[in-house]
């Protein structure tokens, strides 16, 4: 699961690599798709940006044994840029390991770009 909030899906307590490191080692090439700062890692999450920990939480989010991500609203309060590289490496992580995605989101254009299937609540 990939939160709106990433600030409330870390333990406050925990610096950004513990919490990273919880489940696997993500490896080099993820975090640098990415763009993680190992400087990051000693790091509490209050001390770095929504979006740079957001792109922690993708990382994590990312372990070998994940199937399916959920991605509730996961690149809303993010600039496009952000948004897009997120979306790149997970669409090509997705790809390349078989992975299901569930994306809840506002945003039509965005899911347009990134889903195979719709389904609007809102509509008839």
């Amino acid at each position: 699961m990939i939160f709106q909030h990433p600030e409330l899906a870390f333990n406050p307590r925990w610096t950004i690599g513990k919490a990273l490191c919880e489940a696997y080692s993500p490896p080099p090439e993820l975090l640098q798709a990415l763009s993680l700062n190992p400087q990051w890692f000693d790091r509490f999450p209050h001390e770095v940006s929504n979006g740079e920990l957001q792109r922690v939480a993708v990382a994590r989010a990312l372990a070998p044994q994940t199937r399916y991500l959920i991605a509730d609203e996961m690149t809303t309060m993010l600039d496009a840029n952000t948004q897009a590289q997120i979306w790149r490496v997970l669409l090509k992580v997705a790809t390349q390991r078989q992975l299901g995605m569930l994306v809840i989101s506002h945003d039509r254009p965005l899911l347009e770009r990134v889903c195979t299937r719709i389904i609007d609540f809102l509509e008839g």
